[in-house]
């Protein structure tokens, strides 16, 4: 097999229009060069230069081996850069799945910021609970999925991406947003927007309720933190939330304080257990941690008061 070496002085020679400026190209010695081309010319059988005093003219042959090398050497270039895109972000389709109130929240920043960082990557982002999005992820509809609540299947690969403790949110002018801590005993008597009965969320509240001692009557009840939110924006009522969730909501009427004894909060990423990542995979992942980050230290100048909250 002739070696590759030789097309490469050829395609050289060709474009620089002397051996001396192929050399020049090629970093190398015009002997080699010339080594080259006589080498190339032995084992293709082809006559490719006349060579006259002062000029090397390419032949018929040569000229026809060059838009062939031409073609050749794109493709490889293509080879090339594809190759460079993959080790730089993987490719094909990255499928993240997560839980609502992730959806509007941390998410469409990530993949914001992934699909800048990797265009090369298409992305497909579906949403649901936590159990369907495990059930996703173990037949391999989701490479990867943010939940609040991981089962005990062991099939699942789980890591934790952060773990929170609730905020008491509130419209601006409440009552409440004069306070610099709520409690459950500030409460009392005020419409508590919260999950439904048989929610783990709910069932964390309604504990801390039951061990403060104190009854709220009016409750309203939704199961996306969305719908939460919106709802303290309109003054319809208070909610103890997640502060990561509630960081998308801090504009205009919506304030945000501390709650004493607060409901823990958790965003976990599985993956399926003894299936490579993958490139794309680990990239998305870096980029939520690096916004969890980043949310810590913007929630914390939130809470003056009690930043250790967010850990």
């Amino acid at each position: 097999m002739i070696k590759l070496s030789y097309f490469e002085t050829f395609n050289a020679v060709m474009l620089s229009g002397s051996m001396t400026g192929a050399a020049s190209l090629l970093h190398t010695s015009q002997p080699n060069v010339s080594r080259s081309i006589s080498r190339l010319e032995k084992e293709t059988g082809l006559k490719l230069f006349e060579r006259v005093p002062g000029k090397l003219l390419p032949t018929a042959d040569a000229i026809a081996l060059f838009e062939e090398v031409q073609r050749s050497f794109v493709g490889l270039q293509r080879l090339t850069e594809t190759a460079g895109r993959i080790q730089r972000s993987g490719s094909g389709m990255l499928r993240v799945g997560a839980v609502q109130a992730l959806s509007l929240s941390l998410i469409p920043r990530a993949v914001k910021r992934f699909g800048d960082a990797f265009p090369e990557v298409r992305l497909s982002i579906q949403t649901s609970h936590s159990d369907v999005l495990s059930g996703w992820v173990r037949e391999h509809t989701c490479d990867i999925a943010v939940i609040s609540h991981p089962d005990g299947d062991d099939m699942l690969q789980r890591e934790i991406l952060y773990t929170a403790d609730g905020v008491c949110i509130m419209h601006a002018t409440h009552r409440l947003a004069n306070k610099t801590v709520v409690t459950p005993e500030d409460l009392v008597g005020e419409r508590l927007i919260t999950f439904p009965q048989g929610d783990p969320p709910r069932a964390a509240m309604d504990r801390i309720l039951l061990d403060a001692g104190v009854s709220v009557s009016a409750v309203i009840e939704t199961s996306y933190s969305a719908i939460t939110c919106s709802l303290v924006m309109q003054g319809a009522g208070v909610a103890v939330v997640n502060p990561h969730v509630a960081r998308e909501y801090l504009h205009g009427s919506l304030i945000v304080r501390p709650f004493v004894p607060a409901p823990r909060h958790k965003a976990v990423m599985i993956f399926s257990k003894g299936k490579p990542l993958g490139r794309p995979v680990a990239n998305f992942v870096e980029i939520l941690k690096a916004l969890v980050v980043e949310d810590r230290q913007q929630i914390a100048t939130l809470l003056p008061a009690r930043p250790e909250l967010i850990q």
